[in-house]
């Protein structure tokens, strides 16, 4: 086989290789975002906003914000930048909760372990009958770069293998913001 062609299958190979092992690097770590595991701050006494601040991993934190029965997250990085996801714009405008527990995606950067995404259920109302609304369960997946984070797929919870979806779409660091 001519060197060229040699070379040529090796780097295909090796660049399986990475994406491969870059697809089985990535691991989930859950956290809490409920409860006593967070700290609660009144935002406005009048309407009954407020922020729980609660722990993440690997030294970021989580900020849960609820307002007029919406829920939001922003996630704040060690060196204290916060990166609002904006649920209520990007997710659903209607009232919302979310689950009691969040799933980060944690992958090796430059040796050392990183969030990558974030995955969170929000239980959005479907308010287009409003005789009988109904309870529409999704999966948020957010992407975390050094800069930024930001919600990048929005997946039915209720689907066949919607977990197993967000996690390989989580695992996507190529995958573009959704619109504000």
């Amino acid at each position: 086989m001519p060197c060229y062609l040699t070379c040529l299958v090796a780097a295909a190979v090796l660049i399986a290789s990475d994406n491969a092992g870059a697809q089985r690097s990535a691991v989930s770590i859950h956290t809490d975002i409920s409860g006593k595991s967070c700290n609660k701050h009144i935002n406005d006494k009048s309407t009954g906003a407020y922020t729980l601040d609660c722990r993440g991993v690997h030294g970021f934190r989580l900020h849960v914000l609820e307002d007029d029965e919406r829920s939001s997250i922003s996630i704040v990085t060690p060196d204290k930048q916060i990166f609002p996801l904006n649920y209520w714009d990007v997710v659903t405008q209607g009232f919302s909760t979310l689950g009691a527990r969040v799933e980060w995606r944690i992958t090796r950067v430059d040796g050392e372990a990183v969030p990558v995404a974030l995955i969170v259920r929000v239980n959005a109302l479907d308010q287009s009958d409003p005789e009988q609304p109904k309870r529409v369960p999704v999966l948020a997946v957010a992407k975390i770069t050094r800069n930024a984070a930001c919600v990048t797929r929005v997946i039915d919870a209720l689907a066949p293998d919607a977990n197993k979806e967000a996690r390989r779409s989580s695992d996507d660091q190529r995958l573009a913001c959704l619109p504000i």
